[in-house]
């Protein structure tokens, strides 16, 4: 890489796939070296691990007018940056403090609307309030012109707000059967889909609908309907459709959570990639999401070292959930590098000053890495105080109705007993078996639980076999998670 771009080549590298394919559907440029260097950004977004230098030899005023003209393009289709300008506009309106070339700028978006904006219904909300200001001001010309798109387009916002509301039922329906498995989602399917293919919608309602689709499929572990669905998402999102960096990472750490699902973990790991790239709101939520593959890819001291290196942002995040997930997975990697008394003191201090927002957010995954380390460290008969003192058996039966679940602590719970010589071999037998039974058809759930067998190998090796699956032959279970 070359000493003399470092500036060009830092800003090329932070470029996103997606951002770069639009930018190359877009370009009209002439000059071959433009050209080339576009293309060589495009190689080296897609391929990060193997970048190649930009040639020295072509004007440096090349690249930095080529930085600009990229910031310009990728800033001029940026949905949140459009919303930014709409909320300090309609600030401005409100205030009577709007400037006659904004007022400008608002018309000329006014007589060029064609498609619906990603935003649409909040553009529409402020134009109404524009029309107010400009009618007490009887500024007629202009006000004609605003109360026609206003009553052109109001069946459009009627039905892009009751679109809106209907996405806010089905949100609650699968979400309630993701967290407690009380309800069925699959019958907004079609709808859904329907809404995500509809052109004549707002963005903002398109893009929800298939966020929710990819629940409902992670629900019924439908993963395989998912394809044609993200294939045309992608295809949209690289001729700038939906275009934003927030979106296009969360849209990478979808495709985190679907390839791991489906044990595609180099794919998983190259999105978990992208989806770090660049900051954002979730940046630590999704560290969490890369760190779980490079774990499950025995990637341990890259994981730890990727932990260590955000681990400032963990203690300055708002986001309980965010931390307390952070601190899980920073816990798991410990014990994965064999940190393991690191890890147990490190989660004993976490608990103790954060028990409140352990129990609120993510206390299934806490203690599953916390009792990690203490099955470890041959600590059975704390790990059975800590489980008692909080309830958490209690707690694992209404977690069990979960769409995630899978039966980590009873499992290290029955171990622990085991161990400490409270239940007989038997006993435990039937306690780890029972509740690996309704989850035996999900392949995605027996791989984890393989792991976890062969985890727990060392500690009851006449149940736990090294390759992962159970050896009691007595309940003919030798090879359920093969």
């Amino acid at each position: 890489m070359s000493a003399r771009l470092p500036t060009f080549t830092v800003f090329a590298n932070s470029l996103l796939p997606h951002e770069v394919s639009y930018l190359k559907s877009v370009n009209q440029f002439k000059d071959a070296e433009n050209i080339g260097i576009l293309d060589l950004i495009f190689h080296n977004t897609h391929h990060p691990e193997q970048t190649l230098p930009f040639k020295t030899s072509i004007d440096k005023r090349k690249y930095s007018n080529l930085k600009n003209w990229i910031t310009d393009k990728l800033s001029a289709n940026d949905v949140d940056k459009f919303y930014d300008w709409l909320l300090e506009i309609d600030r401005k309106i409100m205030s009577d403090t709007i400037a006659p070339k904004e007022e400008d700028q608002i018309i000329r978006l006014i007589r060029g609307f064609k498609k619906p904006h990603y935003y649409f219904v909040r553009f529409y909300e402020i134009i109404r309030n524009y029309r107010f200001y400009l009618l007490i001001r009887f500024r007629h010309h202009y006000n004609r012109i605003v109360d026609k798109f206003l009553i052109d387009y109001q069946p459009l916002y009627d039905k892009c707000t009751g679109i809106n509301r209907q996405l806010h039922e089905a949100t609650i329906d699968i979400v309630n059967q993701y967290s407690m498995n009380n309800t069925e989602s699959a019958r907004w399917e079609e709808w859904l889909k329907a809404v995500f293919y509809d052109e004549s919608l707002d963005g903002l309602n398109r893009y929800l609908a298939i966020v929710r689709l990819t629940l409902i499929h992670f629900n019924y572990r439908e993963y395989d309907k998912l394809d044609t669905l993200y294939d045309d998402l992608d295809n949209m999102l690289q001729k700038g459709e939906f275009y934003s960096q927030r979106i296009l990472l969360n849209y990478y750490s979808n495709r985190v959570m679907l390839h791991s699902r489906r044990n595609e973990l180099e794919k998983a790991a190259y999105y978990g990639y992208l989806s770090i790239r660049q900051p954002s709101g979730d940046y630590l939520h999704y560290v969490n999401n890369l760190c779980a593959v490079l774990l499950r890819q025995d990637k341990n001291s890259r994981a730890l070292k990727l932990m260590q290196d955000v681990f400032p942002q963990m203690r300055n995040t708002k986001s309980h959930h965010n931390r307390v997930g952070f601190v899980s997975f920073y816990i798991r990697a410990l014990n994965k590098n064999k940190r393991n008394r690191e890890a147990a003191d490190f989660a004993e201090t976490f608990l103790n000053g954060y028990k409140d927002q352990i129990f609120e957010f993510r206390w299934h995954t806490f203690f599953t890495s916390y009792f990690q380390s203490l099955l470890a460290l041959e600590k059975y008969s704390r790990l059975l105080h800590i489980a008692r003192r909080y309830k958490l058996m209690e707690r694992e039966k209404e977690y069990s109705l979960r769409a995630v679940y899978i039966p980590t602590l009873t499992w290290y719970f029955a171990v622990a007993m085991y161990k400490e010589l409270e239940i007989n071999y038997n006993e435990m037998v039937k306690m780890v078996v029972e509740p690996a039974q309704p989850l035996l058809g999900d392949a995605h759930k027996c791989r984890l639980m393989s792991a976890m067998a062969k985890e727990l190998n060392m500690h009851v090796p006449e149940l736990f076999l090294t390759n992962g699956n159970l050896g009691n032959a007595a309940f003919s279970f030798i090879e359920i998670f093969g």
